[in-house]
């Protein structure tokens, strides 16, 4: 089997799409896969790879200030553009979405969304926004967006560093995360399948926030639902959470 690699703009988003070099033209399964923070679409190939050799399409996008689209941004402004750049990637999955179906390389709705790190985030987000996704992968991202906005914030200060917001903007920023926040809204999910992995050790997307939000989807009595613990492992998708998190969707979708 061959896996092609096809580089792709999706109106103004580069992609990398990722399947069977026969099945180029063919109707197929998708996973759209968004990247991390700092991150570029070509970092998940190997993940990519995994899933198109069982028979995937996989979506790799550039997020807006990351890699081909970075653009002349400093640093500290795109730290500080987060919660920009999840809110553009939510617009970007609708044109892909809608791309893939006019094209009709989108197999009977068997449409599928994951991302690291921000990409969970974004994952997560998604979930309260499109009903067409059908199963979701969060990996080491979290789905508590005003939580992990505090968080994020507590480490800016941290550095010595002054928000360029008044407080006024802040808290407005803030609530328009309630719309998106998946942890604030659990029946968004509305038992679509979900699988979540977090390492143990995750110094930058707390692994409690992941463990909570188990909790509460286990209160909730939500079905379909895998949480993948991986003790000592820091923030980096391993190996074996890649092949998890493909036997995971061959199954569920």
């Amino acid at each position: 089997m061959a896996i092609a690699i096809d580089q792709q703009y999706i109106d103004d988003i580069p992609v990398l799409i990722v399947h069977e070099q026969t099945q180029q033209v063919a109707p197929l399964p998708v996973m759209v896969y968004f990247h991390g923070f700092t991150s570029a679409k070509e970092q998940n190939l190997p993940l990519a790879y995994l899933l198109a050799e069982t028979g995937y399409r996989v979506v790799l996008p550039e997020a807006i200030h990351h890699g081909e689209r970075r653009g002349n941004i400093s640093d500290q402004e795109v730290q500080f553009a987060f919660w920009e750049v999840v809110k553009h990637n939510l617009t970007d999955l609708a044109k892909i979405e809608t791309w893939l179906t006019n094209q009709g390389l989108l197999e009977a709705g068997r449409f599928a969304v994951a991302g690291t790190s921000m990409g969970g985030i974004t994952t997560a987000a998604a979930l309260t926004q499109y009903d067409s996704i059908r199963a979701a992968g969060i990996m080491m991202g979290t789905a508590n967006m005003q939580e992990m906005a505090d968080y994020l914030l507590k480490g800016i200060e941290s550095q010595g560093i002054e928000l360029p917001f008044t407080d006024e903007e802040l808290q407005q920023q803030l609530d328009q995360l309630k719309a998106i926040d998946l942890s604030q809204q659990i029946e968004a999910l509305n038992d679509r399948p979900l699988f979540i992995w977090h390492g143990e050790e995750d110094p930058v997307v707390p692994y409690n926030q992941a463990i909570e939000f188990y909790r509460q989807l286990q209160e909730a009595g939500a079905k379909h639902v895998e949480f993948v613990s991986e003790p000592g492992r820091d923030h980096k998708v391993s190996r074996d959470a890649m092949l998890s998190l493909r036997d995971w969707l061959t199954s569920h979708l």
